[in-house]
């Protein structure tokens, strides 16, 4: 009998996507290495945005706190997983996020970065 050894694969978002991406959780965002790679270090919050008429998310990230920010990049799973993951509850539930979501089927979306606004991130929640 030949064993064959097993490889643990690359955990979490990061081992998915080659491309700036961001999944939905339950009531979390979570922003895979390439998007924070893009974003940078510096930046410690994030403000959120919803355009109901194109199903789009955006994220304003800031390097200082602003009027409804989510602080960012401080826990130790963030640091495990080399990724952003935002407590976005209220926001789902504003927004009814989670039913846009489960209707669509998919969970993962690409990030694009605006390029009129240097530091906005738009995910458009389509199949």
């Amino acid at each position: 009998m030949a064993f064959k050894k097993f490889i643990v694969p690359r955990r979490g978002i990061a081992a998915t996507y080659d491309e700036p991406y961001l999944r939905f959780t339950k009531h979390h965002i979570v922003i895979n290495d390439k998007a924070k790679e893009q974003v940078g270090e510096a930046f410690k919050y994030v403000v959120l945005y919803f355009d109901d008429e194109t199903n789009s998310v955006g994220l304003w990230f800031w390097k200082e706190r602003v009027v409804d920010s989510y602080g960012i990049g401080g826990s130790k799973k963030e640091r495990d997983m080399n990724c952003i993951i935002i407590n976005g509850k209220r926001f789902f539930e504003k927004f009814g996020i989670s039913e846009i979501v489960e209707k669509i089927g998919k969970i993962a979306y690409p990030l694009v970065r605006d390029e009129k606004k240097k530091y906005f991130y738009v995910a458009v929640l389509k199949k």
